[in-house]
């Protein structure tokens, strides 16, 4: 990654983050970004139209990278809900990242293996997160090459701690680790070894749930 696409996200961060800071949250525009439209379209609950306002932010960090991005890994697959208006698809954030980076692979890995499945540059791979042996074996397949890396798996806070650390390892040094729907603001502490920044939303629609936070995590000297 180039120092100016380093800088633009270090940017993002900061002003994302100082909202944080003010007590407030960021306030999401109302305004949908070509990555929102895409969440609704595929029915991922990353957007507010459904559920959750991360994909504003995911747009305005991620935007500068759309034609560079090389290989993206979400931990969580969502099943198909039969007789579902809003999850029609099994994998729809899958989906959305496919269409969002043109010339990236993406892989999701999940412990069902109701969700497996392979669509062109869409991979699963069957996972236990906490085993570590099995997250060794995802990143031998996948590659440590990932540019980007989101966890939507368990939202048990030690889930979302202990996959952090043994994955963050495995990867190549200047990727970006994103931690969805954190509760426990505590973890930012047990991940202090990291660059992080809390990163949490107010969705345009007055919608609010307890989760709308994000955790960015980065190795330090990589992003400097």
């Amino acid at each position: 990654m180039n120092k100016a696409t380093k800088n633009t996200i270090n940017a993002v961060l900061d002003k994302y983050t100082l909202a944080n800071i003010a007590g407030m949250g960021y306030q999401v525009p109302a305004e949908e970004t070509p990555l929102c439209k895409l969440a609704f379209k595929y029915r991922t609950d990353k957007c507010e139209k459904i559920k959750h306002p991360f994909t504003s932010f995911y747009y305005d960090l991620l935007n500068s990278q759309r034609w560079s991005v090389g290989k993206v890994l979400e931990i969580g697959v969502k099943i198909k809900r039969p007789g579902s208006h809003f999850q029609h698809i099994t994998g729809p954030s899958l989906y959305m990242w496919k269409d969002f980076f043109p010339f990236a692979k993406i892989y999701g890995a999940d412990v069902d293996p109701q969700v497996m499945f392979q669509d062109g540059r869409i991979k699963t791979v069957l996972a236990d997160q906490s085993k570590k042996g099995d997250l060794t074996n995802l990143i031998e397949t996948t590659g440590a090459n990932i540019d980007l890396l989101i966890y939507d798996g368990s939202h048990l806070p030690q889930d979302q701690i202990s996959t952090c650390l043994r994955l963050m390892p495995l990867v190549k040094k200047d990727v970006v680790y994103v931690i969805e729907d954190v509760i426990d603001l505590g973890i930012e502490k047990k991940l202090r070894q990291f660059d992080t920044h809390l990163i949490s939303l107010r969705a345009s629609n007055g919608r609010r749930y307890r989760d709308d936070k994000l955790l960015v995590v980065r190795n330090a000297a990589s992003w400097a």
